[in-house]
């Protein structure tokens, strides 16, 4: 099915994944930067999450994720071959995760990568887009000993909100 099947206007469709494509980036830094304000106002209040064991609403959804994110020393989430199926104030969506993360497990460094999907139906509400409900698909991790150590001599390192250089005010 083509993108953007079933959409009355070309124009707008091309808006619509533009504006998606830029949720799926904003959802990609709340998690990595732990930003529970920016996750939540990417939901609508009615919006329900599927990962794993885990159906929720996202309301309980994001903090419960950020927890997770927390307890990891570094997160780096990479989305990629988005697809959508805009059809009016409606859309469906699927998109590639990579993700890299970091943790300390009885004190020896873990370095993880996981390989997944986000399937998403998306709304777009009072001329905005947000999902309406997000699930993650685990196609396959791998953990191992952490053997990282040019971190330890690199000035600018990414960090977790209000720490990050992003929330420094250099993008205002």
């Amino acid at each position: 099915m083509p993108n953007g099947q079933g959409a009355g206007d070309p124009l707008d469709a091309v808006l619509a994944r533009q504006a998606l494509h830029d949720l799926n980036a904003l959802y990609g830094r709340s998690l990595d930067r732990c930003d529970l304000p920016l996750l939540t106002s990417l939901f609508h209040p009615d919006a329900t999450a599927s990962f794993g064991i885990l159906e929720t609403t996202a309301a309980q959804f994001c903090p419960s994720v950020l927890d997770v994110m927390g307890g990891l020393r570094r997160t780096a989430h990479s989305l990629a071959n988005e697809w959508f199926d805009v059809r009016g104030d409606h859309a469906a969506g699927e998109y590639y995760l990579f993700s890299a993360f970091s943790y300390e497990e009885a004190g020896n460094g873990v370095e993880g990568f996981v390989g997944g999907r986000y399937a998403a139906q998306f709304e777009r509400r009072a001329g905005v887009w947000k999902y309406a409900h997000l699930m993650l698909v685990m196609d396959w991790n791998m953990n191992n000993p952490s053997t990282a150590q040019w971190h330890l001599r690199f000035g600018v390192r990414g960090d977790r909100k209000p720490a990050d250089l992003l929330y420094s005010g250099l993008f205002q």
